[in-house]
């Protein structure tokens, strides 16, 4: 171990003070993980929840790194709605416990946090966080962890065993991703994401998450003296994808899980592989149209599975990345298109040699043509080392926004649906469709004035006590549902004329 630190973590003011029974246990933990981690930090917390200031560390916070390696506070921001939508804390509690964090002896970079609340407040179970993107492990600090910690779950996280990324230098870095299309503003911008470096992949993101269960629970039965009782995972996107895979490959590790809009991947699709370069090739078509819905570049884009695009009401400089016409699909050609169709390429099929400075190059990210590299290039056992095929063994609700302009929903959420069906496991799944849910929570509010959009964290956090239900008490969820807006999960949603499917991708 390289240091115990212990401390008293409070709202207002910041103070140290030594406490000799948290003292004690922080010991008792060192010891339990003595030669299974590094860099362990134990510090006493008179509140778990982002209440304190203290519990999500400042963005660049940790030494040696470069900006935009470690951005914890942007990364919790980046997924939670704003107040008054926010993960409501009680105001009449507190919630007192240890905070502990830490990184694995063979990788400086994979690292996990856990949150562990006082004796008494124990509810004698653990909740798994899976972040989404590739972002740091106090991404689900407002929408899991504040939700969690206030029941008396132990919480435990992980970065999935990579940091973020760094901007670079795009004829310097041969690992250079464009940060957006060219004609875009910052289409000059390039970023190196540390997924695409030696040793990274997505099949690590399932060992780091089993590593991190097993931290915790070590943790755990040091800490309270007995294991937990429930072990329950929750995932957002490319955590949703992590949930999926582990309750299908490792289902006696968990009791459950909560899938929000988690990836879908299939070697013969759909996969991300097809759809985004698909967007990206008519992009410059729509953007030379004006924008227009009815050019046959739109047409494209709506045919390869996307929702229709929208307006911002209005549109602001400092917010959509679409200043001027708010439109959320160059929101996100800007923000995500571009850049995740490089990285998840290099990721998968680092054989294509991607060329983003010669835009006469066949080899751009619009250009990449999965189904044509996928047998000569062996493409097949790669990305099945990392499919989704539905056949989980433990229960699992799967939520998604039919407005997801980064997965569209036809393609990932309905797809895996179909898995699970075809594996004969829909006893086992729940799928919830939100009428207007985005990817992106903040899009729906004053920061980006998608007013069409509907927010998905009120029904993933009731989707996630009716897992509970599920698992603890035998009490089925109900069926499968469209979610219309400002509606609810019903009960009943035969009577509710509720389809399992909602009829449009938009409803203004």
């Amino acid at each position: 171990m390289r240091s115990l630190v212990l401390a008293v973590l409070a709202v207002v003011p910041l103070t140290l003070v030594l406490s000799m029974p948290a003292a004690a246990d922080c010991a008792d933990i060192a010891k339990a993980l003595a030669g299974m981690v590094t860099n362990l930090t134990c510090l006493e917390s008179m509140d778990l929840t982002t209440r304190n200031d203290a519990t999500t560390p400042p963005d660049n916070s940790r030494p040696g790194l470069p900006p935009n390696a470690f951005t914890p506070r942007t990364d919790a921001q980046a997924v939670s709605p704003d107040a008054p939508f926010r993960t409501a804390i009680d105001p009449s509690r507190t919630f007192p416990g240890l905070q502990i964090t830490g990184a694995m002896p063979d990788d400086a970079n994979a690292r996990w946090l856990l949150r562990l609340p006082a004796a008494a407040n124990w509810n004698r179970k653990l909740v798994v966080g899976v972040p989404g993107g590739f972002r740091s492990e106090f991404m689900g600090d407002f929408i899991f962890s504040d939700l969690v910690v206030q029941q008396g779950f132990a919480y435990v996280s992980t970065n999935k065993g990579m940091l973020n990324f760094f901007f670079t230098a795009a004829g310097a870095d041969p690992l250079a991703c464009r940060l957006s299309p060219r004609v875009a503003a910052t289409g000059a911008a390039f970023t190196h994401f540390y997924a695409n470096d030696a040793g990274n992949s997505i099949r690590e993101w399932f060992r780091r998450t089993l590593e991190a269960t097993d931290v915790a629970e070590l943790a755990i039965d040091a800490h309270y003296d007995r294991a937990p009782e429930r072990v329950y995972l929750m995932g957002i996107s490319n955590g949703g994808h992590v949930v999926r895979r582990l309750l299908a490959e490792a289902p006696t590790r968990f009791d459950g899980g909560l899938d929000w809009e988690g990836v879908f991947w299939s070697t013969g699709g759909p996969n991300i592989l097809i759809d985004l370069p698909v967007a990206l090739r008519n992009w410059d078509g729509y953007v030379t149209s004006g924008l227009s819905p009815a050019s046959p570049a739109a047409q494209a884009i709506r045919t390869a599975g996307y929702p229709p695009d929208i307006r911002a009401t209005p549109p602001t400089p400092a917010n959509t990345f679409s200043p001027l016409l708010g439109s959320l699909w160059e929101t996100h050609a800007n923000n995500y298109w571009d850049v995740t169709t490089c990285v998840f390429v290099r990721l998968v099929d680092p054989l294509y040699p991607v060329n983003q400075l010669d835009p006469l190059a066949a080899s751009d990210t619009k250009d990449y043509d999965y189904l044509a590299r996928r047998k000569p290039f062996h493409l097949s056992p790669r990305v099945g080392q990392v499919a989704t095929d539905g056949d989980i063994a433990r229960p699992l609700i799967t939520v998604q926004g039919t407005m997801d302009t980064l997965l569209p929903i036809v393609h990932h959420g309905r797809a895996f649906r179909d898995a699970v069906v075809t594996a004969g496991r829909t006893s086992l799944h729940r799928y919830y469709e939100v009428q207007n849910g985005n990817h992106i929570e903040r899009y729906r509010q004053t920061c980006c004035n998608f007013v069409q959009l509907e927010l998905i964290q009120p029904h993933a956090h009731r989707a996630f006590q009716l897992l509970l239900d599920w698992v603890e008490r035998g009490v089925s969820p109900p069926a499968s549902q469209c979610i219309p807006r400002g509606g609810a999960i019903v009960s009943d949603p035969a009577a509710a004329a509720r389809p399992e499917r909602c009829a449009s991708l938009l409803v203004e």
